[in-house]
């Protein structure tokens, strides 16, 4: 079943995106889904996504989820 997401944009972006999708033949929700597909699928998404493996191999640090959301929350303590 497919999922609903809703995305608060400003007036100004809602018009222009909604003017892009008319101009294609599509409906703003059509016109959205293609362009999340075509980001998940771009080859600098894909470039990206080996860079970050690449890296992730490289740590010699291994971390749970819980040992991340701990630092990450201590980070925003310090800001």
């Amino acid at each position: 079943m497919p999922a609903k997401i809703s995305v608060y944009v400003d007036q100004e972006l809602h018009r222009a995106l909604k003017a892009e999708a008319s101009l294609r033949g599509k409906s703003l929700s059509e016109f959205m889904v293609d362009a999340a597909l075509n980001a998940l699928h771009s080859p600098r998404r894909q470039i990206a996504a080996s860079k970050m493996d690449l890296i992730r191999k490289s740590a010699k640090n291994s971390f749970t989820s819980d040992d991340i959301r701990n630092m990450r929350n201590e980070g925003r303590k310090n800001e």
